[in-house]
């Protein structure tokens, strides 16, 4: 039994004994079948060959509004949605995930056990919670976070607070360096503001993109400073902006000579079956980037594949879906 099997077998292990301690007997039974469908499906998959880990992988995942308890907040979810959710980062096979809008490590707790994962979480404070529009619950929070595979060596963890702008709300950054086949390897992880989808935004007098473009000069620096150092460098995330556009400003700024900065997600198309263009990506420098963009990825959820663009087909691609983002990787080599 290889390890990724074992890993799988550990996941379910795990997941039966996550909840909240107010389940009753009925509720039990329905979570444990579900948990033995996902598993079933993650076993499945692992011997079709879609579940093998090769390289370093490195990913990006919006998990949107991932609460605990998890049938709370804007995006509440079944335990089967849950188990879903376990096999699909199973699926990923990344060594480090960069995560966005998570509540707490209590909600993490429910998708990475501590027996595989390492989670270092943004110290932002809590924002005033807020009526959501959907499920008229109350808001929980969002924060950015990092998965980072057991046996993988944290070199340094820094809070970069200066992406909220002083402003309540807005997301801090959230770094590590860890130690890659590339060496060691510093990683930003970001949640920039959203609103802002107009090509230059600079040349925008919409708040949002007013927003954005004081914390462009936030990253910048950071690309800067790590330019500096001679070793690889990562800034990856929601960027809520659509960088793969060819006449993108920030995407033209970010790749000029003055940045050694390759947008490896670049030519991906995004997900989400009625916003194509992608807002999740990895900036990578310091490093010869063009085979890391080859190996770029993004990873529909199960049913989302083979559809036609139909109303209704895209309706059932959008139920499909476990978050309004899908995850995106690279693998670094």
């Amino acid at each position: 039994m290889d390890n990724l099997y074992k890993a799988l077998l550990l996941t379910a292990a795990v997941a039966l004994g996550t909840g909240c301690s107010t389940h009753n007997a009925a509720s039990d039974l329905a979570s444990k079948k579900a948990l033995e469908q996902a598993t079933s499906a993650e076993i499945v998959a692992r011997e079709q060959g879609r579940y093998e880990i090769s390289g370093f992988k490195v990913a990006t995942w919006n998990t949107e509004h991932f609460a605990y308890p998890s049938d709370t907040g804007c995006r509440p979810r079944t335990s089967k949605e849950i188990a879903a959710m376990k096999a699909y980062v199973a699926g990923l096979g990344a060594s480090v995930i960069a995560l966005q809008e998570v509540a707490s490590t209590q909600a993490l707790d429910l998708v990475f056990p501590e027996s595989e994962w390492d989670l270092v979480f943004s110290a932002r404070p809590d924002s005033p919670s807020y009526e959501c529009r959907e499920s008229g619950f109350t808001s929980t929070q969002q924060k950015v976070a990092f998965a980072i595979r057991k046996g993988t060596q944290i070199l340094d963890v820094q809070q970069n607070d200066q992406l909220a702008l002083h402003k309540v709300g807005l997301r801090y950054g959230l770094a590590v360096t860890v130690e890659t086949p590339l060496g060691p390897t510093a990683m930003l992880n970001v949640h920039l503001k959203s609103g802002c989808f107009v090509d230059d935004y600079t040349a925008s007098d919409k708040d949002s993109c007013q927003t954005l473009a004081q914390q462009i000069p936030v990253i910048e620096q950071w690309l800067t400073e790590h330019q500096s150092l001679a070793m690889p460098y990562m800034v990856l995330g929601d960027f809520n902006h659509r960088l793969a556009s060819a006449d993108n400003y920030l995407a033209s700024r970010l790749t000029s000579d003055k940045y050694d900065v390759d947008i490896a997600t670049r030519h991906l198309v995004g997900c989400h079956p009625r916003y194509p263009e992608p807002i999740d990506h990895i900036l990578i420098g310091g490093v010869k980037a063009a085979s890391i963009a080859s190996t770029a990825h993004v990873y529909k959820y199960d049913g989302m594949n083979g559809s036609t663009p139909h109303d209704k087909s895209l309706k059932a691609q959008e139920k499909a879906m476990l978050s309004d983002h899908c995850a995106v990787s690279v693998t670094l080599m």
